[in-house]
């Protein structure tokens, strides 16, 4: 599929990309690009493209909605932010079904370059289907004329530190803040199993592009969003290496984070302030730490039926070493949504937290769950996921799982 429409990606340079319901992509935005197309499956051509003046009306001098944060609500629609406004897509009409509350203090998209991510969907939290809630966080940034002045001057303003989180389901929604440890641009914004969310990456000055930014931020820092304001952020230990323009990461099955890249240059550059960087790190979340080993659960992947069926109920054992006696409130099974990353920009990255019909006890240390899959391709578009046991916030090693 991907080389097929080779073509229509490359020519959109800078776009989003989404998996849909159905199974096909739409592709957003771009350099000079103010529209959006469906990507087919493989074998089929895109039919035309649909001019999109939000992303003309979005555009500054430093354009500031290039990569726009495109996120699949509950309901099927598409949540579209770009620069410093939202909207709701309906991507079977092509009619926009909502606008949201312009959010104030800068530009969140290339080159201000923020981050984004749909928080965790519980499907425990709601009574049926279409009550299911979906929740954006969009957080740093910068100014919308920091770019400008990083290009011509190479004055380097600093980025923004707010966080900001909007219930993309409601009716009325309003926008809540919080600030972050440290400021942030060309950051990456990584769910993790657990439902927790990790930001790292990035520089505090300047914005995305060759020789644009300074002051790497080489702290990570996990955002908690069942917490209450206040206690979200924890900051971890940093890096010494700088990870700024094309840097990128990525969640791996065992729960560690792949971090790698940054060049900040239009070549190779071996020595330099910031070199081009080859080097690559794996990032241990707290949750990795070995004490916590012995708690840890272990999918039994021989009671794992891989191939799902939406709504259908399933079973599956694992193990955990010192697991006592479980309960039903102590076990989540979640299910995570691969993103395609590039930029800073996870696209189409969504944990599921399914709903959880109870927990046995078969053995000393093995435990049996029943779990309910989503109840349609409008919560998980069909695809493979990667599923965990997530005990009191400690996941284990995840398997991979389809669902059509």
């Amino acid at each position: 599929m991907i080389f097929t429409n080779l073509k229509h990606i490359c020519a959109a340079r800078y776009a989003s990309q989404l998996l849909l319901p159905n199974g096909n992509f739409i592709l957003v935005g771009g350099r000079r690009s103010f529209s959006y197309e469906y990507i087919p499956k493989e074998g089929e051509a895109s039919k035309k493209s649909f001019f999109f003046p939000f992303l003309y009306e979005t555009s500054d001098i430093d354009e500031n909605n290039l990569y726009p944060f495109v996120h699949l609500s509950t309901d099927g629609n598409v949540f579209i932010f770009s620069n410093n406004r939202s909207l709701l897509l309906n991507p079977t009409t092509n009619k926009v079904v909502r606008t949201f509350p312009v959010l104030p203090g800068g530009s969140r998209n290339y080159p201000a370059s923020g981050m984004s991510a749909l928080l965790p969907i519980d499907l425990n939290a709601a009574a049926d289907a279409n009550g299911i809630k979906a929740e954006v966080i969009v957080c740093g940034g910068n100014v919308p004329d920091a770019f400008q002045l990083a290009e011509t001057k190479k004055t380097f303003l600093p980025a923004l530190d707010d966080c900001n989180r909007l219930i993309i389901t409601e009716k009325k929604p309003k926008w809540d803040k919080e600030l972050m440890p440290s400021k942030r641009t060309m950051g990456d914004a990584l769910v993790l199993p657990n439902g927790q969310i990790l930001f790292i990456n990035g520089a505090q000055k300047g914005t995305a592009a060759w020789w644009d930014a300074d002051e790497p931020n080489y702290t990570p820092v996990i955002y908690n969003s069942e917490k209450p304001k206040g206690q979200r952020f924890k900051v971890l230990m940093a890096t010494e290496i700088a990870r700024m323009y094309h840097s990128t990461s990525a969640v791996l099955p065992n729960g560690k984070i792949w971090v790698g890249g940054s060049n900040t240059h239009n070549n190779y550059r071996n020595l330099d302030r910031f070199p081009t960087e080859t080097r690559v790190e794996a990032f241990s979340p707290p949750y990795l730490n070995k004490d916590f080993d012995k708690y840890r659960p272990t999918i039994d992947e021989t009671t794992l039926t891989k191939e799902l069926k939406y709504g259908e109920l399933f079973e599956l054992e694992f193990s955990v070493e010192d697991g006592a006696e479980l309960t039903k409130n102590d076990i989540k099974v979640t299910m995570y949504a691969p993103p395609f990353t590039t930029h800073g920009v996870s696209m189409g990255q969504k944990l599921l937290v399914l709903k959880n019909d109870g927990i046995i006890n078969v053995s000393q240390r093995t435990f049996r769950i029943k779990v309910v899959n989503p109840p349609s391709n409008l919560i998980a578009p069909p695809g493979y996921y990667l599923l965990f046991v997530v005990h009191r916030g400690l996941p284990g090693k995840g398997a991979w799982v389809h669902i059509q």
